[in-house]
């Protein structure tokens, strides 16, 4: 479930740790080091102290995807796919290496109003680039993917030609997704002369 949604973005729980990551990593060398040494130790206390805990919230514990070995359905052109896992990710990226295509990405979520309103546009931007592949990555499900491509909100969508990532955005806004998209793989009307 998600912390706060501002406008087109949501913003999960699970970032939180992060952005406290970050602020300390700015104020800690402010602080006086005992201070800081002090907040450390009690910070780590209160982990150890919760780890247990933590571990038994079912959302909380390492999920184990479906198709664990990489392996999923082909996605039909023209159509979004589900991402089952970070190797069939992996094995993705190399073959669009090879093959020369592009790879999109929608880093989604069940809960996510934004997400769910762009997914028709996604839906109709697959169909438009046939020669391309288009996922969608559940974030709930494939967190070590999630965090693998820095996604800090939903709904994020990144590109990937080559194997490189060629652009990113996030939020649930249809001109930057046509633009990131045509930027990265061209005009639809290049990408089906190509397809033919």
């Amino acid at each position: 479930m998600p912390v706060i949604c501002i406008g087109p973005v949501c913003i999960p729980w699970t970032c939180i740790p992060a952005v406290v990551f970050f602020v300390w990593k700015f104020a800690k060398p402010m602080l006086p080091a005992d201070w800081a040494a002090a907040i450390e130790r009690q910070a780590a206390k209160l982990w150890a102290l919760l780890a247990p805990y933590m571990e038994k919230v079912p959302f909380l514990g390492k999920k184990k995807s479906a198709k664990a070995n990489g392996t999923a359905e082909p996605v039909r052109s023209g159509e979004v796919g589900h991402l089952a896992s970070a190797e069939q990710l992996q094995a993705l990226l190399q073959r669009s290496k090879e093959e020369s295509f592009g790879v999109v990405l929608d880093f989604t979520a069940s809960w996510c109003k934004p997400c769910q309103a762009i997914k028709p546009k996604f839906q109709a931007l697959a169909a438009s680039y046939p020669r391309h592949v288009f996922l969608e990555v559940n974030a709930d499900e494939l967190e070590d993917v999630v965090t693998r491509c820095g996604v800090m909100g939903l709904p994020t969508f990144q590109a990937y030609v080559a194997g490189e990532q060629a652009g990113s955005i996030t939020g649930a806004d249809e001109a930057k997704l046509t633009t990131l998209i045509s930027t990265a793989l061209g005009t639809p009307s290049t990408d089906a002369k190509k397809a033919q």
